[in-house]
Formats: C-alpha cells, sequence, structure tokens
C-alpha cells in the first residue's frame, strides 16, 4: 500500500517566531513535530521582486525555478496549461489526490478526490454542490475583504459549510471568533479554520493518497499585525486605533494552526508534509495598504478605455484585461502618470502583459479625506481620492526567500535544499510504500 500522505501548507510562517512561543509553553504540537523533523531551510529566489508566494508555490508545484516557469502573477497558472503540476502527475501514477485552496494551482485532474481552488486562481472546483457554493462562498469574501461584506448568498453557504464540515465540537470555536470578529485578525483566523475543517471533513470521507491543504491567513497576520506579536522584539508599534497595545493576533493563528496539527498527527499511517515557501521577517517603516472599492468605477472615472474585465487580486493589487495591446499601452501609461499632490509619490505600479495589465496600488502614506491624486498624462485632478479607497492594513511584514519544511518523520535531507527539489521529495514520499 502507498502512503497517505498530506502537504499542509502554511504560508510565509516565521519558524522562529514560533519557537519563541515553545519558550512561553505555547504551541505544543509544533513543538512535537520540530522535535520530529527539526525544520529545513528552503532557498528560493534572489530578486526580491520574485519573493511573492505566487511564485514560490507554482515552484513547489512544478519543481521548477521562477526562470523556468515565468509564472510572476497569482492566477496566471492558468495560461500555461504546458507546466506540469504535482497534483495531476501523482494522478498520473495510481493515486487519488485532493486539495483545499492550493495556492496559484489549476484543476487538471480528471477524476479529484476533491479540489477547492484558491480564491484568486479561475479554475474549477470539484466536488458536490456544497463544496462548489461554499468555494464561491470563500471566493466572494476574500476578494471583497477590504469592504467586509458578505452577500446572502455566500452567507447562506457558509452556513451550509459549518453544518455540513464542521463538527458540533469545533462550534464553540466559531461562535467565539464571530463574537470577536471585530478584533484584528480574527476574520482570517475563520476563514484558516472553515478551510482546515472542510480540508479534514474531505480527507475522512474520501482518504485520498495525496491531498494539500493551502493556510494563507498566518501570512496575512503576519504582514499586519506583527508588530503587536509578544516575541517581535522590534521598536515600531502599531497604532492603537489599528491592533490594541497587549494583543497579539499572531498567537491566535498560530494556536488554531497547533489544533489542526494535533487532528492531522491523530491520522493513523499518514505522512504529513509542512512547508511555507517563505517567511517573514519585520518591515522597517509604517507602510499603508489601499484597497479600490470599485476597480470598474474608478477605471472609467480617470479615463481608462475599452477594457473587457477587471479582476481583484490579494490586497491591493488588481488585473486589467483588454481585447488589444493598444488599448492596454494606454492605460498603462495613464496609470502610470498618477501622483499624489501632496508628496509627489506615484500611486501605481503596472506590468504589461500584452493585452492584460497586472496593476498594484503602491501609495505608501496614510491619505486625507481632502488629499488628492493627478495625472501627468492626462492632467485630470481627482480630488477626495480617499472615497475611492478602502484601508487594508499597516505592513509589518515583509518576504524573507527562506523558507521551511518540517514533517512527522525523517525526511532524511540536509539541513538546507532548493526550493526546486521540495516537489521531488514530495513525489517519492507520496509513492513509497509503507
Amino acid at each position: 500500500m502507498k502512503n497517505k500522505t498530506i502537504l499542509l501548507g502554511l504560508n510565509e510562517l516565521n519558524f522562529d517566531y514560533i519557537k519563541s512561543y515553545f519558550e512561553q509553553g505555547l504551541l505544543p504540537n509544533f513543538k512535537k513535530i520540530f522535535e520530529i523533523q527539526p525544520p529545513i531551510e528552503t532557498v528560493s529566489e534572489k530578486e526580491y521582486k520574485l519573493l511573492e508566494p505566487w511564485v514560490q508555490w507554482v515552484t513547489i508545484h512544478s519543481g521548477k525555478s521562477y526562470k523556468e516557469h515565468n509564472i510572476f502573477r497569482l492566477g496566471d497558472i492558468v495560461n500555461s496549461p504546458e507546466l506540469s503540476q504535482i497534483f495531476e502527475e501523482l494522478e498520473t501514477e495510481g493515486l487519488s489526490v485532493g486539495a483545499v485552496s492550493p495556492f496559484n494551482a489549476e484543476n487538471r485532474l480528471k477524476n479529484p478526490a476533491f479540489f477547492v481552488p484558491d480564491p484568486w486562481t479561475n479554475t474549477n472546483p470539484s466536488g458536490n454542490w456544497i463544496v462548489k457554493s461554499l468555494y464561491q462562498a470563500v471566493h466572494q469574501s476574500v476578494n471583497d475583504n477590504a469592504n467586509s461584506k458578505l452577500n446572502f448568498k455566500s452567507i447562506l453557504s457558509l452556513g451550509f459549510g459549518l453544518l455540513l464540515y464542521v463538527p458540533i465540537s469545533r462550534w464553540f470555536h466559531y461562535l467565539k471568533t464571530i463574537l470577536n470578529s471585530k478584533k484584528p485578525g480574527a476574520k482570517a483566523v475563520l476563514l484558516d479554520s472553515l478551510l482546515a475543517d472542510v480540508h479534514l471533513s474531505l480527507w475522512k470521507k474520501n482518504k485520498p493518497d495525496f491531498s494539500n491543504l493551502f493556510l494563507n491567513s498566518g501570512a496575512h497576520i503576519q504582514h499586519h499585525y506583527l508588530f503587536n506579536s509578544n516575541v517581535y522584539d522590534g521598536n515600531i508599534k502599531n497604532p492603537e486605533w489599528y491592533c490594541p497595545k497587549g494583543y497579539d493576533p499572531l498567537i491566535h493563528i498560530l494556536s488554531e494552526y497547533d489544533k489542526q496539527i494535533e487532528k492531522l498527527l491523530k491520522l493513523k499511517d499518514v505522512k504529513i508534509i509542512i512547508a511555507t515557501g517563505l517567511h517573514q521577517q519585520p518591515h522597517e517603516q509604517l507602510t499603508f495598504y489601499w484597497r479600490l472599492k470599485e476597480h470598474m468605477k474608478f477605471a472609467e472615472k480617470i479615463g481608462i478605455e475599452n477594457f473587457s474585465e477587471i479582476l481583484p487580486r490579494m490586497s491591493r493589487d488588481f488585473l486589467m484585461k483588454f481585447k488589444n495591446e493598444n488599448d492596454a499601452k494606454k492605460a498603462e501609461k495613464l496609470l502610470n502618470s498618477f501622483y499624489a499632490s501632496k508628496d509627489e509619490l506615484k500611486i501605481f505600479e503596472v506590468d504589461n502583459r500584452g493585452t492584460s495589465l497586472f496593476v498594484e496600488l503602491v501609495y505608501p502614506n496614510d491619505i486625507d479625506e481632502s488629499d488628492s491624486i493627478y495625472s501627468k498624462e492626462s492632467n485630470l485632478k481627482l480630488e477626495k481620492f480617499k472615497s475611492y479607497l478602502a484601508f487594508v492594513a499597516i505592513k509589518n511584514g515583509e518576504h524573507n526567500g527562506i523558507g521551511y519544511v518540517t514533517s512527522n518523520f525523517d525526511l532524511k535531507q540536509e539541513e538546507r535544499i532548493e526550493l526546486t527539489s521540495l516537489k521531488s521529495i514530495i513525489k517519492k514520499v507520496a509513492l513509497s510504500e509503507n
């Protein structure tokens, strides 16, 4: 019999902070698994602009570096059908495969046990109608995160998901988290709790030979609340209105992950591999993140013409699609021409890929109600710029290309490996005999 193998993606976690929590007597299951397999460092890209999780996780899935796979945007995997992924490779080897929120991965499985895509990648979910509805609800909630609103259909789907895939023993956790939903990071904890519980429920029902669960809320909380962690020893503090002094959102998500690891460790004859892709280190200044509220209305307001679609991505990013390269070039030039009136800082960064633009709202400072932006291209001045925006967060953590991998068995690897080698390591484990 083949092993049952679970790849648990805990995106961007800083394992040094986890070890510091050990000293406080916290996170016993992380400690248990670290003692079985001391964390191995993974080495990825050297250019900072390539240290994005949607690049690193494609590297893990494909075994190829960025130079080889050339996937730079979240969701771009669907435009590279020739790039082979670990999921369909293992299925071809005769294994049953399941996945919940695999990052920047396309569902190419012929007979998946289950496949719930990440909220940003345009690929089909596999499963019953509740699973598909649940995916749509998560997609809506994540992509509308700046407005913090759920539509009625999403609320209904999430409710069904809780009833069908979450054990009664966990309902108090959800109720407590919902009642504290206004606390920093609480909604992120809720999302990953649901994804993890759905994965475990689907796994117990289908028992796939290989499955992948990817969780991103730890990365989100490190990005935005790391300065509040009691194991952070830097001097920068978040404003009291943003995250109260003495409240540590990071330990809340890590404690949830610790409980999920405990459940996985109880599964009989299952090999668990935990990977982070990269990790985060403290940011050295206060940087504000903003997100457009209504992307299409804003694009029309500033004079962008002939776009066919706008797709929100993570945090402050969005993708604009056009029917031809000429319209895309005009939009690129216009977006790149916008600056803040008060400090002359650039508003957008644009990556042109022919008929599509990947746009980042990069303005880093606080914005007052009366602040305006202007275009050096069209001479348009847009008053009350803040009215078009939703505040997302203050940047606390930034990417570091060193990631980690650990497991509930001896991986028999060196203390540091190339991230490109992780795919072959996982495949070897998944295909080995018990």
